[in-house]
């Protein structure tokens, strides 16, 4: 036995070191093939440290381009697709890892679960399990003198560790939530700027419709704020997380002023050595503040001194409280007490089970060493990654943290939103200061059923009156006409026409369906909004569910029976 005991233990030393050389070589392996289609940021992560180096037995090439070229053309690309990602306005995936609250949902998903967290440390301990069972075999009765008692040490350790845990899961949800909320109230403060300006920017009344615009030097005044919430959000960012920390080095800031983020003489500014790299959003901050004062006393904007001054000082107060919060987030001799306590509690499970008197079953012996770390050692690991809402640090996959370019293109989609919602007023300045508003008065309750189908349903007759005309006198002129040519040229016209209006129909009837399978809350339509996005909008894992079916179900018949009846009356026509 002692034979089969010493094959047993070299052949798990044999495992381990296998398994580590495999587990690391896969993980590698892995990541450089799904580095395609990860973001910038993502890769940034996964190899923070990659070089390229040689061997010293290698040979230097006779026409090898120099290092230091080929290093900055690479990093250069580097930093040009960083800075793409930095400039969308349109999302590429939610800021979070979405989800079907249903079991079904929750039970069939692997990646972001405490399962493929802690699988390897399973592993582990059903092994340290699987030898003390074979030890306990061994020597039964040595073992079971040894650690008599110890189960109600480990019960009352158990009752400790299960009270801490929690609490301390708990809090870190807290910092997770704080983090989170506190970049809210950031983009919404940025949000609040730019929509204060557009809403008291001076604007000139439209001679020929009643309506009015920005003046010239509003707008521009409202440009250069917007650039700056923008520069803002990426120097912001770029100091809160290590994904874009290269954007604030000095060769990523030359790159701003070559893509046109920032100026020769903003960057001068913004590269003075009294103000750390880490800092420099704020000095874009104040640049905001003094356009925004100082608009307002050339008389551009009227935007109201005190809540001005107001809006600044909390973006300073909340986006500095984010790096408060980085950068104190748990003592560490809290998280210290903690892991000693799931530690102890989880490889001391099978002497608790022997001290106990149980009947050690080989399969209770996986079982209950599997459950209890995937439950302890998961708990664990998700209280210490709420700690990390950035994925600043590589002790897990960043699976489920905050999608950093999210943030960073809501926000750029809000410096503009405001200044294009307003860009025309419905109505003039002049019919305000007269009171001539008879016709944007409309009813409380609006117009009755009845009266909206009347009114429907004149409008549909007269515009298909009009398609009749106009096709009638077409074919007129086909009937009357004597060259073939002329035929085929207005029956072309037709057929084009005719595709014309099925292409509205079937546009119309996608954009009904993406709005209605459109994420809830969403910044935008996805399908509808993105049209000239380059890379499609990501929803997570089986999370395109079909809503309002019953609509969706109408509204596919009604788009069928609308294309019959169109490709009807083109038959009749030909």
């Amino acid at each position: 036995m002692k034979k089969v005991m010493l094959f047993f233990a070299s052949g798990v030393y044999c495992f381990y070191e296998v398994s580590s050389f495999t587990g690391i070589t896969a993980t590698a392996n892995k990541r450089i093939k799904s580095s395609k289609h990860l973001s910038t940021a993502e890769k940034f992560k996964y190899f923070p440290k990659n070089r390229i180096t040689r061997s010293r037995t290698s040979l230097e090439m006779v026409f090898t381009a120099p290092e230091s070229i080929v290093e900055q053309v690479s990093t250069q690309d580097f930093i040009d697709k960083l800075l793409d990602d930095c400039l969308l306005t349109r999302a590429k995936q939610p800021i979070m890892v979405q989800f079907i609250p249903s079991s079904r949902y929750i039970w069939k998903r692997w990646k972001g679960t405490v399962f493929s967290d802690t699988w390897k440390s399973c592993v582990r301990h059903v092994i340290v399990s699987t030898i003390v069972f074979l030890i306990s075999k061994l020597y039964p009765e040595s073992t079971r003198f040894i650690f008599s008692k110890f189960h109600v040490l480990w019960a009352q350790l158990l009752s400790v560790t299960t009270f801490t845990l929690t609490f301390f899961v708990n809090q870190s949800y807290n910092v997770f939530k704080t983090c989170i909320n506190t970049c809210r109230i950031v983009q919404g403060r940025l949000n609040d700027v730019i929509m204060s300006l557009a809403g008291s920017a001076e604007r000139n009344d439209d001679p020929n419709n009643d309506s009015s615009q920005f003046t010239p030097q509003s707008k521009n005044i409202m440009l250069v704020v917007s650039r700056y919430i923008r520069l803002f959000n990426i120097l912001y960012y770029a100091s809160l997380t290590r994904s874009h920390r290269p954007l604030l080095t000095p060769l990523a800031m030359r790159r701003m002023v070559s893509r046109g983020l920032i100026t020769q003489n903003e960057y001068d500014l913004l590269m003075e050595p009294s103000i750390p790299a880490t800092q420099r959003h704020n000095i874009v901050l104040m640049w905001m503040y003094r356009v925004s004062i100082e608009g307002r006393e050339a008389g551009h904007v009227n935007v109201p001194y005190r809540s001005t001054i107001s809006k600044f000082q909390d973006i300073r107060a909340k986006s500095a409280s984010i790096e408060s919060l980085l950068r104190a987030r748990m003592p560490f001799a809290y998280v210290h007490i903690v892991q000693v306590l799931v530690d102890t509690i989880l490889w001391t499970y099978p002497l608790m089970a022997l001290s106990e008197g149980m009947n050690l079953s080989f399969h209770l012996t996986l079982v209950g060493s599997a459950v209890l770390t995937a439950s302890y050692q998961g708990l664990f690991d998700l209280a210490k990654q709420f700690l990390d809402p950035f994925h600043n640090e590589n002790f897990w996959n960043g699976e489920d943290s905050l999608v950093v370019e999210t943030l960073i293109a809501e926000t750029n989609a809000g410096s503009m939103r405001w200044i294009n919602c307003l860009n025309t007023m419905p109505m003039a300045y002049q019919s305000l200061k007269t009171g001539k508003l008879d016709e944007h008065i409309l009813p409380v309750h609006g117009f009755s059923k009845e009266d909206a189908d009347a009114k429907d349903e004149m409008l549909r007759i007269r515009k298909q009156e009009e398609k009749e005309t106009e096709l009638n006198a077409v074919a007129a002129a086909v009937s009357n006409s004597v060259f073939n040519e002329d035929k085929i040229i207005i029956q072309q016209y037709i057929e084009e026409e005719v595709a014309k209006e099925l292409e509205a129909v079937q546009e119309e009837f996608e954009t009904t369906k993406n709005i209605l399978n459109a994420p809830p809350a969403s910044d935008f339509v996805p399908g509808v909004d993105d049209k000239n996005s380059t890379e499609p909008y990501d929803f997570g894992d089986d999370m395109k569910e079909e809503k309002l079916e019953k609509f969706m179900d109408k509204m596919e018949e009604e788009f069928e029976e609308t294309k019959e009846m169109i490709e009807g009356k083109t038959s009749k026509r030909s």
